[in-house]
């Protein structure tokens, strides 16, 4: 296989070709006017833009060839990037590089090629504009430098396209600079309102975007501030010069920050461009410190890193200020540091921090040291450094430069940790005294039970240890369960449950345990440590209060019974008494109408009988009947009641259109609207009777309101009207059992749902109440 040339800058023209991301992308219409133009020029079938990559030629732009790419060993424009000047074959066929080039023997037959580096600002020659002909011929002067004035043309496109591209590039990067930075940003307009903040701006003031972009600026501003701001920025109008300025602004929760402000307008739209530092916990460390006069102890506890640099040929010593601070010292002239420095270190630790520092002068190896830096007053600090030399232009070393690390507080961590683990111990011994412990491997064998273990299963420790725990096994729980609990604690999962076990002497005792797995590293439980509770007393508490239940719902079927005989025998003699009344009415139909009235009165008497004792035996009932929930459209519900309820004149009704669809009884919230709505009917006492029906959502809750413009309640009668058989006005004016809001309120109620009034005389009457979701 023939090798084709390559350029001495290579590895280089391959790099600079990468960064104008132009390979493989799609066409453009710049790009094909050249081509075209200069297939028009050299009066050649074929034109192409051809860049050369490592393997393979790639086309931006072709005429007359149908092809997009070639492998880079066929193709002529790999001896044009070779020069600067135009490279011409007059005949392939007659020349030796290209005789027998598959390009030429076969489709496209070429025999004319004259190419023009594309050579960008660097002088890196990326490809070649390139004319092509199936005859032999010879550009004239004028042709060939029109070609490398296309050419330099398309090298101009490339770099435009680059830079395009560094520039959304710099766009982007500098829209997430501003996005990831921790200062605040933001834009106000020169009407005085917020246009944009950044996430730093939301998030140190607590505030939304929405909550900040469009209002005013000066809304936020602490109003002793105020003025002094104002004269701020007056002066940025005035001048048009940047600024610098302190304020306080009120977070979402109430408080204020201090922040610092750089500001600057723009001198085309007077938008103001503003970066801010929530300097609140600067300023109030370093008031604390000009207060207690203790800068430097504080700034001792601050400080936890220092830099340092040493000069083998003057022998100086340079400290950064962190530095000084760590060593408790003020600063000195550099010539004077190292003495005081070594007068610092404990004395124990000088001849390992030596041993390292001559192994770095000597070896050039990179310097590790740590050390204890001691006070006069008895303090001792621990530190830790690192350090790398650096040699002259004969590489032998002439300094070390390194920082160096107060790790004070981690090694009193440490210590505390060591502390820490006899307080494990401590809280291991007290769980012992409070719980029943045991410890498995993973096979189940007992490696550890504590003294409460052998007081509840009466088998001793040495019974126990080594032996597995289908020792206290009972045989009670199915396979499933005990497939759940060994795949749960096999997975790694903690498992929480109920067991029974079996004690040495045969007797039975219950445990509410919590089985935890101790994982290895590679995830896997090698044992298990379960921490129990003795429940036996319990759970024979709970069978007593089962069958007191059981006990229970047999006596509440019975009172059911009873209620419906009781009913049943209560409405037989009013059912008698109300047909007898209207056969005397049949029989004396001309009696006196003080008499009919009394008879009409009777029968009114007779129905309020009977509903009041439908009333008793519905609300005596309410709690103790399960009904099942099903999908209930409310909105729906309502309109059905309101059109059985309401009469169609006189009275004007709304459903708002967010009452929901939910899961509920729904024959007892029937039961609830019906009521409240029928009461709203039936007390109007309004021309036009209006009644909404309202919906909100709470956050744990449903809230609904029925509400009318009728003659109110008063508040002393809020908590009355939901009692049994209590009505505000006489059963003679309004006929009323006196039990339907009391069932309302049962109802509401039981289902863990709360109802109230709000109402004046006079000003209508709004029933609220929430059920839970």
């Amino acid at each position: 296989m023939k090798i084709y040339p390559i350029p001495e800058n290579e590895i280089e023209r391959l790099k600079a070709l990468k960064t104008y991301s132009i390979m493989d992308s799609l066409p453009e219409k710049e790009y094909d006017s050249i081509t075209q133009l200069a297939s028009y020029i050299c009066a050649t079938p074929i034109a192409l833009v051809s860049l050369l990559d490592k393997e393979r030629q790639w086309f931006k732009s072709s005429v007359g060839l149908g092809i997009t790419e070639t492998p880079r060993d066929l193709f002529f424009c790999q001896y044009a990037i070779m020069g600067n000047d135009v490279y011409e074959v007059n005949n392939a066929k007659e020349n030796e590089l290209f005789a027998y080039n598959p390009l030429v023997t076969g489709n496209p037959n070429i025999r004319f090629y004259a190419g023009a580096p594309l050579q960008d600002k660097n002088g890196f020659n990326l490809g070649s504009l390139c004319v092509i002909d199936t005859e032999p011929r010879t550009l004239t002067n004028e042709q060939k430098n029109a070609l490398k004035l296309l050419a330099n043309q398309v090298a101009l496109l490339l770099d435009l396209r680059k830079r395009n591209t560094d520039f959304i590039k710099s766009e982007k990067e500098f829209q997430n600079f501003i996005e990831l930075s921790k200062d605040l940003v933001c834009i106000a307009n020169v009407d005085g309102f917020f246009y944009k903040v950044n996430p730093a701006f939301t998030a140190v003031l607590g505030y939304s975007k929405e909550e900040l972009e469009g209002k005013p600026f000066i809304d936020f501003i602490h109003p002793e501030d105020l003025d002094k701001t104002l004269k701020e920025i007056e002066k940025l109008f005035v001048e048009r010069t940047n600024i610098s300025f302190e304020n306080r602004y009120r977070c979402k929760n109430g408080k204020y920050v201090l922040l610092s402000w750089n500001t600057s307008p723009d001198p085309d739209t007077g938008n103001l461009y503003c970066i801010a530092r929530d300097v609140t916990k600067e300023k109030e460390a370093e008031l604390d410190l000009i207060n207690s006069n203790k800068l430097l102890d504080e700034s001792q506890s601050i400080a936890k890193i220092g830099s340092w640099k040493f000069d083998l040929v003057t022998k100086d010593l340079i400290w950064s200020k962190g530095h000084y601070q760590i060593f408790d010292l003020e600063e000195m002239p550099a010539d004077q540091l190292f003495k005081a420095y070594q007068s610092k270190i404990h004395p124990d630790d000088l001849s390992n921090l030596d041993k390292a520092l001559e192994k770095t002068l000597t070896a050039g190896a990179d310097l590790c040291y740590n050390h204890r830096v001691l006070f006069s007053n008895g303090n001792i600090k621990y530190v830790v450094g690192i350090g790398k030399p650096y040699k002259n232009e004969k590489g032998e070393v002439v300094g070390i430069q390194g920082t160096i690390q107060d790790i004070t507080d981690k090694t009193i961590a440490e210590q505390k940790i060591e502390e820490k683990g006899k307080e494990i111990q401590d809280i291991k011994s007290a769980l012992d005294e409070a719980a029943i412990v045991a410890v498995t491997d993973q096979k189940g064998i007992f490696s550890y039970v504590n003294e409460n273990f052998c007081t509840v299963s009466k088998y001793s420790k040495e019974e126990l240890i080594g032996h597995d725990q289908q020792i206290i096994s009972t045989g009670y729980h199915s396979i499933e369960f005990r497939r759940d609990v060994f795949g749960t604690i096999a997975n790694g999962n903690v498992w929480k449950g109920e067991v029974m076990n079996r004690a040495k002497d045969g007797s039975f005792y219950w445990e509410s345990a919590t089985i935890v797995p101790f994982l290895n590293e590679k995830g896997k439980p090698y044992q298990y440590i379960a921490i129990s509770t003795d429940i036996t007393q319990e759970k024979l508490a709970k069978e007593n209060l089962n069958t007191a239940l059981a006990d229970l719902e047999k006596k509440n079927k019975e009172l059911d019974q009873y209620a419906y005989v009781v009913s049943h025998d209560l409405k037989a003699p009013l059912r008698a008494i109300n047909n007898l009344s209207e056969w005397i009415v049949e029989d004396m139909p001309e009696m006196p109408d003080t008499v009919s009235a009394n008879f009409e009165l009777l029968r009114g008497r007779i129905q309020r009988m009977e509903n009041l004792i439908n009333g008793v035996l519905e609300y005596s009932r309410i709690g103790r009947t399960k009904i099942e929930k099903e999908t209930t459209d409310l909105k729906k519900m309502l309109h059905q009641i309101i059109d059985s309820v309401v009469p169609i004149e006189g009275f004007e009704v709304f459903i708002v259109d967010t009452i929901p669809v939910i899961e509920t009884e729904r024959i007892l919230l029937q039961q609830v609207f019906s009521n409240l709505i029928s009461n709203s009917v039936k007390y109007n006492d309004k021309a036009i009777g209006k009644i909404e029906c309202l919906y909100e959502i709470l956050p744990d809750s449903h809230q609904f309101t029925i509400k009318d413009n009728g003659p109110g309640i008063a508040e002393e009668y809020h908590k009355k009207v939901f009692e049994v058989f209590q009505t505000i006005e006489a059963r003679d004016k309004k006929e009323s059992t006196g039990i339907g809001l009391s069932i309302v309120k049962k109802i509401i109620e039981e289902k863990g749902g709360a109802i109230y009034i709000e109402s004046e005389n006079n000003k209508g009457t709004s029933f609220i109440f929430t059920l839970p979701k």
